[in-house]
């Protein structure tokens, strides 16, 4: 008599199909927690696990950004003010509050295909705590996300904001330390159908199996 194969093809497609929709962009906040020195962070949203997290006291003092970036390239930088909106480059950025907390931001696939890495830079008004300047590297494909400074009952909101590139986009890329394929992760309505047919290739076997 067959041996039942239902279970084990049904529970290995669903671990893959549930590895594989868990795989996505993440919450990061940079610095990673508040201490008495540190007493404000950025919590940025569509950024890379794990990915480089910078932060400083003052401005940028234009685009004069850590030497562990270079070679950058600023793609775009906007001030923020009452024209908050579409930045003269690729970054589309939009503030929700009118204290200048929090806000959204989007980008074309086009620097995706461009650049191996981007990042997130965002200035505070300085006088209200420290840091004042973040750098987050965002996640590898991602288009979208928010941005926020926590707490946000401090005074002096965003300042300017900016997108950095650097490298070159290839197949394959290094992020955070850890190499991952370039490809654009299967959509959620995709691994779903995947599941389903696994399931149903299991049923399928154990209907022939009690014959």
């Amino acid at each position: 008599m067959r041996k039942k194969t239902f279970a084990p093809i049904a529970v290995a497609g669903l671990l893959m199909l549930g590895f594989t929709m868990n795989a996505s962009a993440a919450t990061v906040y940079c610095p990673g927690e508040l201490t008495p020195s540190l007493t404000r962070q950025v919590k940025v949203t569509g950024a890379m696990a794990g990915g480089y997290c910078y932060y400083q006291a003052g401005n940028f003092q234009g685009d004069n950004f850590p030497a562990a970036l270079d070679p950058y390239t600023l793609i775009d930088k906007d001030i923020a003010g009452s024209g908050e909106g579409q930045s003269e480059g690729g970054l589309f950025y939009t503030v929700d509050t009118s204290d200048r907390f929090s806000g959204t931001w989007t980008l074309s696939q086009n620097y995706w295909n461009t650049f191996e890495t981007l990042y997130l830079a965002l200035h505070f008004g300085n006088g209200s705590g420290d840091p004042d300047s973040f750098i987050v590297q965002l996640d590898q494909n991602a288009l979208t996300g928010t941005w926020a400074l926590l707490p946000t009952n401090l005074a002096n909101g965003l300042s300017n904001i900016y997108l950095i590139g650097r490298g070159t986009a290839t197949s394959t890329s290094t992020s955070g330390g850890n190499t991952s394929s370039g490809t654009v992760p299967e959509s959620a309505s995709t691994l779903t159908l995947l599941g389903f047919g696994l399931l149903g290739l299991g049923f399928a076997r154990r209907r022939a199996s009690k014959r």
